[in-house]
């Protein structure tokens, strides 16, 4: 009767030394990888390791520029305004909305001199003078154009106020270009960019309204 606990003791010791060896490999393994198999876990907080799939992707998306050389950071910011001025171009000369010759709508050129202000009036110009119509010529021996019945020495005029600030957005080379186009063309066959751009310039150039002299006239007040 005495020598059952006894097995039993030396089972259970035997029991208990085979699951602390079980227990005790990770410890191996971990001591492996502390050589280079597999990262062991440090001190340094996760986050400060490495960064994450997202913040990599984000730095990317908007601080890519910042890792850039100044030479192709300027190359950057070039090309881009070049696709930005490309854009304008085809915009105020080939554009579908540009190339629409009918109907009293919102002006197309919302640059420096335009006026919200006063957009009622241009509104109520475009429909006393031209219906809408941006092509017609007619009026004191077909000597006036467009939606806004400009002469030509007033459009004439209008492309040289013009040009500063279209300088800026299309730049110099190809302003000029376009200001020369506009100065040989009637300004019944401007795009309505240009007309709703000349008249805005003109109407406020000096202050919103300054040039409302030039459309005084009419079959009624505006």
């Amino acid at each position: 009767m005495t020598t059952t606990p006894h097995r039993w003791t030396r089972r259970t010791a035997a029991l208990i030394a085979t699951l602390t060896a079980i227990l005790a490999a990770p410890v191996l393994v971990a001591g492996a990888n502390a050589v280079g198999r597999v990262p062991v876990p440090s001190a340094i907080p996760v986050t400060a390791q490495a960064p994450s799939h997202f913040a990599h992707v984000a730095r990317q998306r908007l601080g890519v520029r910042d890792s850039m050389t100044g030479s192709a950071r300027a190359a950057s910011v070039s090309y881009q305004r070049a696709r930005v001025r490309k854009a304008m171009l085809h915009f105020t000369t080939h554009s579908t909305a540009t190339r629409d010759m009918r109907g009293v709508e919102p002006s197309l050129y919302r640059g420096r001199f335009f006026e919200s202000s006063k957009e009622s009036i241009r509104r109520c110009i475009v429909k006393r003078e031209s219906e809408g119509h941006y092509d017609v010529r007619g009026g004191g021996g077909n000597r006036y154009f467009g939606a806004y019945q400009m002469s030509n020495a007033l459009a004439d005029g209008a492309t040289h106020m013009m040009l500063k600030e279209h300088k800026k957005i299309l730049g110099e080379k190809t302003a000029r270009s376009l200001m020369k186009q506009l100065r040989a063309t009637q300004p019944n066959a401007w795009p309505r960019y240009w007309q709703d751009a000349a008249f805005s310039t003109v109407y406020n150039w000096e202050s919103p309204g300054s040039g409302a002299r030039h459309w005084a006239g009419g079959r009624w007040h505006c």
